[in-house]
């Protein structure tokens, strides 16, 4: 009896250490992430976000740059045995004239889940919330991220078509304030 007890009491010390181990490994993938997007050494380079997605796999969003030179990017990101290391990525310069700044990235050459990225930094305050409705009809609810006090961003990671879509930026009241077709 007191065996099993004892087997008991070090499976669970096992699945509670393996849970805390997990957590600091985490931490330390942002950390690393973050010094990852930092070496694009862009003039006044942030890191707005880091989504961590399939096993060693993430999706870094930044901004760069000031004034008519800003840029909103995001770079995938994949850990090797070396560390975290930018597989793929790009930036668009912000338009004036764009509230909602689009961006599009394929990802299924680099993602086993995912097939396309839609991203773009929010200029007009009065956007709360990004619909995309892609041409075969299906809605999807963008996340909307704040970074650096006032900044916001949105993007969707879908498994599926993306460019063609319909993308809507709406006030909280869901009022139309910018709509957008994502083609080239």
């Amino acid at each position: 009896m007191s065996k099993k007890i004892i087997l008991v009491f070090t499976i669970v010390l096992l699945i509670i250490g393996a849970y805390f181990l997990s957590l600091i490994l985490k931490k330390d993938d942002v950390e690393e992430i973050t010094k990852a997007v930092m070496a694009l050494e862009q003039p006044e380079l942030k890191v707005a976000h880091i989504e961590l997605l399939e096993k060693n796999k993430a999706i870094a969003f930044y901004e760069w740059g000031h004034g008519e030179d800003s840029s909103f990017g995001n770079v995938i990101l994949e850990k090797n045995f070396l560390g975290w290391e930018i597989v793929r990525g790009g930036s668009l310069y912000l338009l004036e004239d764009s509230k909602l700044n689009w961006g599009h990235l394929e990802l299924k050459d680099y993602l086993s889940s995912y097939t396309d990225l839609l991203r773009g930094k929010i200029t007009d305050p009065e956007i709360e919330k990004v619909q995309v409705i892609t041409k075969d009809g299906k809605e999807y609810q963008a996340r909307v991220i704040k970074y650096n006090n006032d900044d916001r961003f949105w993007f969707l990671i879908a498994d599926g078509e993306l460019l063609g879509a319909t993308v809507t930026g709406l006030s909280f009241e869901g009022d139309v304030i910018e709509e957008i077709q994502t083609s080239y």
